[in-house]
């Protein structure tokens, strides 16, 4: 079955218990799914909408005919017409205009039906390539010894951003960065290579958690972030580093909306211009606090980002199956190590803690 008219059935009750279960448990459990099937209930509220619309304009003619004649020219409807039929009038109007408003959001703010995708989040994950590992050594002028290092590896599939939680190897990063990956690598400036064991995932907010397989590197080094609940407000100053190329790249901007993509509550809308490369980086205010992760951005609006709420990392945490691996995931709320610091001092201290994410598939 065309998964459309899965949909359909779905939506207009004709499916059997069963199978109304299963659509139900790969709405909660696989995002591509959930995201598909609500483009297409939008489209058919949509379609519907624009029907009513239809028939409020035949029952409008009706009464015009009615009332005036089929070839009368009227401007405005006189004040005896008005009495007469003021209560219909109302009703009808009123309709009349939800539809129309209802039909011209879907048709232009959420840009379903005439270009679904000029609004759809796109996922920053960066493709790599050995051609594009060639072309950066050259116009970079990297040193021998470093050429000979990248040459040591294969390249990977796909590269992002992900961000420590604590200083005991725990990292956060996009779920669909690192999907159906074969192997996760990490690097920065401190660690040249170590590899990573995925250790929850939440399908709905799109965050991964993974654990370096060596953690020496860091765990004596002092943790600069922190998860305060600070309550974040509307133009607040955020910043962000991350991945979009081999160096790590500093971004900078506000808070735009409180809400996300389609007013998603578990999302910050921000004017930072991201890039392919930064899914998984964090968000960070002024103070060093951590308040989201880097999600994408819109694919037809450049300095529009959006970022996961951190504040729902506790979720994920309380999800974790095995009691050892939950106990090591806490998370910093004590004030942040970076707060008085000027900006290029802040980075120093957390660039150790951010990491380019290289991602193999089979």
């Amino acid at each position: 079955m065309r998964a459309t008219d899965l949909f359909d059935n779905y939506l207009f009750g004709t499916l059997t218990e069963q199978d109304k279960l299963e659509v139900e448990s790969r709405l909660k459990n696989e995002v591509e799914f959930a995201i598909a099937f609500e483009k297409h209930r939008v489209l058919i509220e949509g379609l519907n909408q624009h029907e009513q619309h239809v028939n409020i304009k035949q029952i409008f003619s009706t009464i015009h005919q009615q009332s005036f004649g089929k070839d009368a020219k009227i401007i405005s409807i006189k004040e005896s017409f008005a009495k007469k039929h003021g209560k219909l009038v109302a009703v009808a109007a009123s309709v009349a205009v939800i539809a129309v408003l209802s039909t011209f959001t879907i048709l232009s703010a959420g840009g379903y039906l005439l270009k679904q995708q000029r609004n759809d989040i796109t996922d920053l994950k960066r493709d790599v390539t050995e051609l594009k590992y060639s072309q950066e050594a050259i116009i970079g002028g990297i040193s021998s010894a470093k050429t000979n290092r990248l040459k040591k590896y294969a390249p990977a599939n796909i590269e992002g951003t992900g961000f420590a939680i604590n200083n005991k190897g725990y990292f956060i990063t996009s779920l669909h960065m690192v999907k159906n990956a074969d192997s996760v690598f990490v690097t920065n400036s401190l660690l040249e290579r170590v590899s990573a064991k995925l250790v929850a995932v939440d399908n709905c907010l799109d965050i991964a958690i993974f654990k370096l397989d060596q953690v020496d590197a860091i765990s004596m080094k002092q943790y600069p972030f922190s998860f305060n609940n600070h309550q974040s407000e509307i133009g607040d100053k955020v910043f962000t580093i991350g991945y979009p190329r081999k160096d790590i790249v500093y971004g900078e901007g506000a808070l735009s909306s409180l809400s996300g993509y389609n007013n998603d509550t578990t999302m910050f809308q921000i004017s930072i211009p991201v890039n392919p490369g930064n899914s998984g980086g964090p968000l960070i205010d002024e103070k060093g606090n951590v308040i989201g992760m880097i999600r994408g951005k819109l694919s037809n609006a450049e300095g529009t980002g959006f970022a996961i709420k951190s504040d729902l990392l506790k979720q994920i945490i309380d999800s974790v199956k095995d009691e050892t691996v939950k106990a090591e995931l806490v998370l910093n709320t004590k004030k942040s190590t970076l707060k008085g610091l000027k900006r290029s001092e802040q980075i120093k201290r957390m660039e150790p803690f951010v990491f380019n994410i290289m991602v193999y598939k089979k």
